[in-house]
């Protein structure tokens, strides 16, 4: 491993430990974060059911006032006049059985009458001031207002209830107590005397205080001296306003408070509890420090695990680099050692020259001589070519016979000297002492001038090893020539095809691919025989390619089943089309790639896409190259056996372009044989070879198969055929293709329907 690399797995590796060390702080501070939460939930579950225990207190204590004061009020009440001095004496000793301060009667002028709980009477009183007087003569038992005594110094509650009689308000019956009272009721201690209770009104405003306090100073508000948000402090109100419950934080004297506010019940008073939070989190701190130890723990478990992985990966790493960058059985440099360093070559001021070299026919090798032979070559050429090397020139072995060169390059001469050269060394080897084997090997060759420095600063190892690859493509087994320069016609030839592969999708999507039709005529009467389909590529821009231009791709990349399949159906759907237009319908044949035998589903296709446009199948005619039917004759025998018994017409396509063989026309299930233009243009030269094209087609006669020459250009090769018996002739002497609409106005229904040897 690199110094260089270490670092980069140094850095990858603190990297990684911070990326984890991030994630683990945040799992603590989501599962912090998520514990406070319950935290809170539970203090202000249990602030709530403890608070709620002395607003239940406060309200008993009410309730029971009340009740004392209904009983009062039913037995003052229950004449038709009021004895003054009775209800008095009554009112007192009933203040003297419970906690009121004093007791009293007001008639209905609204003047009291009072009896303290000594004995002592207050006569002829006017309270009609007194709000909480109102309220009781429009028949409500009302609870005062914290007031000051008017008797004695203090602050006391009152309450009123009135007197019915006979559905009227005829007085009211009235009992003070102190404040005092309620006030020892909150001043006990709860929460181990941590908490701190007080009753406040509406907005916040003490009314009455325990002996606690957060805050020693007088505060008429509980929103007084505290730092408390402006929000929490509208949302605390607005709850209380509407007589809800509220809960929220507050801090006095810079210490935390949980706070909690519930209504009483009675006018608009609010029991307010603090309770320091340090109080309620003691159990939330020692669980949340057990936690955050037990992360500590994982977190340095983790450390020690990771750095022992490292170590070991490093290790393994260092043991692993010979194997990435070097080839084990011949010990050269590999392909990934080679492009690491090549950009670092390329950068010095000198010409060089990207060799890429393979053996014709290694495959044989192995297998004729074995792997051990294989093996021994491989390592007797990767001993040449260092061997070959001047200083400061790099080889590599890329995969099986394929090795790699960047040499200097002095001009062309030299560089073609110098393969010889390694040619006959490898040469030199001995396969086998019992037979002479000749080692034929390609080379490549990508010239990288270091007079152009811009372009070689941005030539990737990729492209500079790629312009040597396509070279070596283009004499790739070629034994006579086996040595090719990278230049624009080869650079043009592979871009014209990744251009080609790039827009073969998209062109057939968008229709680009048109049908052209080119007539075929019977020679005896020169009438309308059928149509042969051709493709025609027009592109976007207006272009028109031609077929060699992009079938060869096509087969070579497998798009050509697509496309055949296209033409198909555009020539069943022309044909339905004629049908129902009332034409008089001509077969069309089109042709077929060899891809189609291997495909289990291509006879399914077929039949659906005549089933789809609801045309007899003898109404297309298939044509199956010579090659293709050469290639696996028992397959596409099988095939076309088939395809005859589904009514399709098969036709043999380019007969004597190949090596043909008369023997496969009696085992091939064919309608029709057409002779390829070449085979016709050569035959027909010479008197031997028009003796040739005779025998085939009497041949062809005897076994009841139509023959086509196609290719026709002349009146000579057509008397020619015409004088064999040949059937059936197309060629630029009838017609050239054309697109489908001219050939419905031109030979459907038009002047080549019965054309003139004119040419055209």
């Amino acid at each position: 491993m690199k110094e260089g690399d270490v670092k980069k797995q140094i850095t990858i590796s603190v990297i990684l430990v911070s990326v984890v060390s991030l994630i683990l702080v945040l799992i603590c501070g989501v599962v912090y974060l998520s514990m406070k939460d319950t935290q809170e939930n539970e203090a202000q579950k249990y602030m709530k059911e403890i608070v709620s225990q002395y607003k239940n207190i406060i309200t008993a204590q009410i309730d029971g006032d009340f009740r004392t004061l209904d009983a009062m009020s039913a037995f003052i009440g229950q004449g038709d006049t009021i004895d003054l001095e009775e209800a008095l004496s009554c009112l007192e000793e009933e203040s003297s059985r419970n906690d009121f301060i004093r007791m009293g009667f007001v008639s209905a002028d609204k003047t009291g009458y009072f009896v303290d709980t000594n004995g002592e009477k207050y006569y002829d009183v006017d309270i009609s001031d007194e709000t909480f007087i109102d309220k009781a003569f429009l028949g409500e038992a009302v609870v005062s207002e914290i007031m000051d005594d008017r008797f004695s110094e203090g602050t006391v509650v009152c309450y009123g209830v009135p007197i019915i009689n006979n559905g009227k308000v005829t007085g009211a019956v009235t009992a003070t107590r102190t404040t005092a009272d309620f006030s020892e009721i909150i001043s006990q201690d709860i929460f181990d005397g941590a908490a701190y209770i007080h009753i406040i009104d509406h907005e916040g405003n003490f009314i009455i205080r325990s002996d606690h306090a957060v805050i020693r100073k007088h505060l008429d508000n509980v929103f007084d001296g505290g730092d408390i948000p402006d929000d929490i402090r509208a949302s605390i109100l607005a709850d209380m306003e509407h007589g809800g419950d509220s809960f929220a934080t507050f801090r006095y004297g810079g210490k935390a408070y949980w706070v909690t506010f519930i209504p009483v019940g009675i006018n608009d008073w609010q029991i307010f509890c603090l309770v320091p939070q340090t109080f309620l989190n003691h159990n939330f701190n020692t669980m949340f420090l057990v936690f955050l130890c037990v992360m500590v723990c994982v977190f340095f478990m983790f450390g020690i695990l990771f750095f022992y992985i490292y170590n070991l990966l490093k290790r393994e790493h260092e043991a692993l680099n010979i194997f990435a960058y070097q080839d084990i059985l011949t010990g050269a440099d590999n392909r990934n050692r080679f492009v690491t360093d090549l950009p670092a070559l390329l950068r010095e001021p000198a010409d060089y020259a990207m060799v890429l070299m393979n053996m014709s026919g290694f495959k044989f090798v192995n297998e004729f001589f074995g792997f051990e032979k294989g093996n021994l070559l491989l390592q007797h050429i990767a001993r040449v070519l260092e061997e070959n090397l001047a200083q400061g020139e790099r080889y590599y072995r890329d995969n099986a016979d394929h090795f790699g060169m960047l040499l200097y390059y002095k001009s062309r001469e030299e560089i073609i000297s110098r393969m010889k050269k390694i040619h006959q060394d490898i040469n030199d080897h001995v396969i086998s002492p019992n037979q002479d084997y000749r080692i034929n090997c390609n080379f490549g060759i990508n010239i990288i001038q270091g007079n152009e420095p811009r372009m070689k600063n941005i030539l990737s190892p990729d492209a500079a090893i790629n312009g040597a690859l396509l070279a070596l493509n283009s004499v790739n087994g070629n034994t006579s020539n086996p040595i090719a320069f990278y230049d624009e016609e080869i650079h043009e030839k592979a871009r014209k095809k990744i251009e080609i592969e790039s827009q073969m999708h998209a062109a057939l999507a968008n229709g680009e691919f048109h049908m052209y039709l080119q007539p075929k005529y019977y020679l005896g009467d020169q009438t309308l025989h059928s149509a042969e389909a051709l493709v025609r590529w027009c592109s976007e821009d207006g272009v028109m390619h031609y077929p060699d231009e992009f079938i060869p791709v096509f087969e070579e990349n497998g798009f050509i089943t697509e496309l055949d399949m296209y033409m198909l159906e555009e020539a069943c759907k022309k044909v339905s089309c004629w049908m129902k237009q009332g034409y008089q319908v001509r077969p069309i044949s089109v042709n077929q790639s060899r891809v189609f035998f291997y495909d289990d589903e291509y006879l399914d296709k077929f039949h659906d896409i005549v089933d789809r446009y609801q045309i007899e199948p003898s109404l297309i005619i298939l044509e199956v190259t010579e090659s293709v039917a050469m290639s696996n004759l028992d397959q596409v025998k099988m095939v076309i056996k088939k395809l005859h018994k589904m009514g399709f017409t098969i036709s043999m396509d380019d007969f004597g372009s190949g090596y043909s063989s008369l023997n496969t026309l009696k085992d091939l299930d064919i309608a029709e044989l057409k002779l390829d233009r070449e085979f016709l243009s050569e035959q027909s030269t010479s008197p031997k070879g028009k003796v040739v094209v005779e025998s085939i087609i009497r041949l062809a006669r005897e076994l009841s198969i139509t023959t086509v020459a196609e290719g026709i250009e002349n009146e000579r090769q057509l008397e020619f055929l015409r004088s064999i018996s040949c059937d059936i002739g197309q060629g630029f002497y009838f017609a050239r293709p054309m697109p489908v609409d001219a050939f419905e106005n031109k030979v459907l229904h038009g002047p080549l329907a019965e054309p003139k040897p004119d040419g055209n």
